[in-house]
């Protein structure tokens, strides 16, 4: 359902109006929740609830420089009057203690051998028992260690030591100073010959200054110079920071150089497949994110043409005209089947790239010349849908279907959310039903957001390789939860469907002038290792305080949701690396104290989430570890307070299984186990016993409704496909879903009404919202 702002949510954004009187308002950092509401996806109308909460306060927004998708949406549905700044400064990841020694121990096995040493042998034994306890042979999928293995091993370190990454956070208005300063403008030098180190280095030191002095312009009501947004190491011309940063025309995606790289990717996910597997793949499913077309001109809009054997035309100004078919003879391989699943923000900013892939996938569609896996598939959906019993024509048009994502006005898979309220569900397969009900709705041949899960599921059994790209040098797969319930929901949607694990790919393009494709487990384990693990990422993050310790909290957060939809590329040994660095302290860099001293909440749902990767049997962890991570929990609930993030207080399963642990024979005293049960009874209102009971309870009707909500029947979807024809005919009848709300009316207030009428159009939509509230309840009875 279509769920509008709360009564408190609304509150708060009016009383900013009529309560305090604000001249102008700050959304700090990115990003908000309000430009995200239900309504309209872009030429908002006053009844639209972003519209509404604004009202006409001026929305100063300073944001990320290198999220220009996402700050479009804040221009287009929030208002927002952009000031971007800094990415965090980068450094050298390096390698250090375990990693550096391993290193090490390959070089000297090289020498070793080459000179026939007798203790070559040795070394490699050493070698193979450090990979296998670091669990790099897990990342790299490797079942032995030959030469070809401890190749692989050492380009991985090697990849290591060079990776970028993001050092500390950045402070709005202050510039990188110092080694931070040399190393970042060393990176962009690197990447980019057109530029030189004294230009960017002055870009880098004004970024700070101009930060704040174009603040301090739009609270004066003065204007704020445009410009270039983007990764600055991928697009100098984003320093200096402060600008209102634009986009660039649609209509010009993909740009040749997107083109060239996507094609490159296409062909690597071929190759790779033919080496795996000796075969084709036979549809690849891609994800599509507005953000990473921002950055990348459009590699993996690229790649998906390349699979199907198409390539771009262009007229002379770079604009994309259409598509030219690739003969068979030239492209001497089938023309291969995709799935495309565009993000809600996506849909919204660029609608005219979808309807160019669904032109795309139909027209080669109908190729002949070699064989074409799209038309293959295509009848076998239409043959399903038709022994389902949808009319012979209906079948044949909706068989076309290649791209589908969330309805018009919702955002996000659900994924996310889902798998961190990890003590509600109790299969992984209760997230896939969440994911299909918000990702199964098609796009293209004259569709627009049809509810279409059955559609969807067909589409699904025929996917062999989910595929999505990164470009950015600061954003990764486990600092932020975007990538894990997009790539991992897909993931999960695709197994359960044919129950295989499809291989899952990463395009990488941190620059603009290479790409690689990368398996997900390497991906993920590499930013493991280089960010989280490493001593030098967390020594920064400590100087950050507060926020370097949430960072490190919601690092583990994400890694639950990779081990939740994608359980290869995490497993027991990330965890126990995790609690060896985070809980016992193995680099000695007193990360308790730290927590303590600036947000010992962080600490407390880090212990909580090892804890119940255990509880849900992802993590065999020894006897020792889970009473020392009990005894950590314990403590930090009773002398804190519980944190009540998703796993703490809202998870009694949890409370109930450190009760157990605690209560063992010469873990605590029964003192100290019924200090911690008080603490969780009085956070609740309510004993622990019954608090369990409900939480049963409430699993078996959560688990019993995801068994009765099948997906959509054949019916649903026509008559869906019907409304959304009638809808473009303007024939349909409008309905608009709203809550009763009361205004409740207090000397200290009231306020008059405003000369622009805002204020006239806020008391409408409270009036008409009470309105069709009772007009409502009249029609059902």
């Amino acid at each position: 359902p279509t769920l509008y702002p709360h009564h408190q949510y609304v509150a708060v954004y009016l009383w900013l109006k009529y309560g305090f009187h604000a001249d102008a308002m700050i959304h700090l950092g990115t990003h908000a929740t309000h430009e995200w509401l239900p309504g309209k996806q872009a030429g908002l109308t006053p009844e639209d609830p972003p519209e509404v909460l604004i009202t006409d306060i001026p929305n100063i927004y300073p944001y990320i420089v290198d999220d220009v998708g996402e700050g479009i949406q804040a221009k287009r549905r929030g208002r927002g009057v952009i000031i971007d700044h800094m990415i965090p400064a980068v450094k050298g990841s390096g390698l250090y203690r375990e990693y550096s020694r391993l290193y090490d121990l390959i070089q000297g096995y090289n020498r070793q051998r080459t000179k026939g040493s007798v203790v070559a042998n040795r070394t490699l034994e050493t070698i193979r028992k450090m990979v296998k306890t670091l669990g790099v042979d897990e990342d790299l999928g490797l079942k032995d260690l030959d030469a070809d293995g401890l190749e692989k091993v050492e380009h991985y370190l090697i990849e290591m030591k060079e990776t970028m990454i993001p050092y500390g956070l950045h402070t709005f208005g202050v510039s990188p100073e110092g080694e931070a300063l040399k190393s970042t403008a060393a990176e962009i030098v690197k990447q980019n010959t057109n530029v030189t180190l004294a230009t960017v280095t002055k870009g880098l030191r004004d970024s700070g200054p101009r930060e704040i002095r174009n603040l301090m312009r739009a609270l004066n009501g003065r204007f704020i110079p445009a410009g270039e947004g983007n990764d600055p190491i991928r697009n100098p011309g984003a320093i200096p920071t402060g600008k209102d940063f634009y986009g660039f025309d649609p209509q010009k995606i993909p740009s040749k150089a997107a083109w060239a790289l996507g094609k490159q990717a296409a062909e690597k996910i071929i190759r790779e497949s033919l080496a795996k597997k000796g075969a084709y793949p036979r549809k690849v499913a891609v994800i599509l994110w507005a953000t990473e077309t921002i950055r990348n001109e459009g590699i993996n809009e690229s790649t998906i043409l390349y699979l199907l054997g198409l390539r771009p035309a262009w007229d002379k100004s770079g604009r994309v005209i259409g598509t030219r078919v690739i003969p068979g003879r030239v492209l001497k391989r089938p023309r291969i089947d995709v799935l495309v699943n565009p993000s809600g923000l996506y849909r919204d900013l660029f609608p005219n790239l979808m309807l160019f892939i669904d032109r795309a996938v139909r027209k080669a569609m109908v190729q002949k010349d070699v064989e074409n896996f799209i038309r293959e598939n295509t009848q076998k959906i239409e043959k399903a849908l038709t022994h389902a019993g949808m009319p012979a024509d209906k079948a044949r048009a909706l068989a076309k279907v290649r791209i589908f994502s969330e309805k018009p006005g919702a955002y996000g898979t659900g994924v996310s959310e889902t798998a961190k309220l990890s003590g509600v569900w109790k299969s992984s397969d209760e997230i896939v039903g969440v994911y299909k009900n918000h990702v199964g709705f098609a796009f293209g041949g004259g569709l627009w957001g049809v509810p279409a899960q059955n559609l969807f599921q067909g589409n699904l059994e025929g996917v062999d390789t989910v595929a999505h790209s990164m470009s950015s040098s600061v954003y990764g797969t486990m600092d932020n939860d975007d990538v894990f319930q997009y790539v991992g929901g897909l993931t999960m949607a695709v197994k359960r469907a044919t129950g295989k694990e499809p291989d899952t790919v990463f395009t990488l393009s941190k620059t603009a002038r290479d790409v690689s494709v990368q398996d997900a487990s390497k991906v993920i384990g590499k930013e493991l290792r280089t960010r989280y693990l490493n001593p030098r990422w967390v020594k920064a993050m400590k100087k950050e305080g507060y926020a370097g310790a949430r960072a490190m909290s919601d690092f583990l957060e994400n890694m639950w949701g990779w081990q939740v939809t994608i359980p290869k590329t995490v497993g027991g040994t990330k965890w126990r690396q995790a609690y060896e660095v985070y809980v016992k302290d193995k680099y000695g860099l007193h990360l308790k104290k730290f927590m303590e001293k600036t947000n010992p909440w962080a600490y407390q749902s880090m212990t909580a989430r090892m804890l119940e990767a255990v509880r849900k049997g992802y993590w065999k962890a020894g006897d020792q570890v889970v009473r020392d991570l009990a005894m950590q929990y314990a403590v930090s609930v009773v002398e804190k307070g519980v944190a009540c993030c998703d796993h703490t207080c809202n998870n009694p399963l949890l409370n109930q299984m450190v009760v157990g642990i605690l209560s063992l024979p010469g873990v605590t005293t029964p003192q100290f186990v019924e200090q911690f049960k008080l603490a969780i009874e009085r956070m609740a209102k309510c004993p622990l016993k019954k608090q369990v009971a409900r939480r049963l309870e409430l699993q078996k009707r959560l688990s019993e409704g995801f068994r009765k909500s099948a997906a959509p029947t054949v019916k649903k979807v026509v008559a869906g496909a019907e409304k959304v024809t009638r809808q473009a005919r303007g024939k349909a009848e409008r309905s608009i879903e709203g809550y009763k709300m009361e205004e409740i009316k207090r000397k200290d207030t009231e306020t008059k009404v405003s000369s622009s009428g805002v204020q006239w159009f806020v008391s409408l939509f409270i009036l008409l919202m009470v309105g069709l509230f009772f007009y409502g309840v009249v029609r059902k009875r």
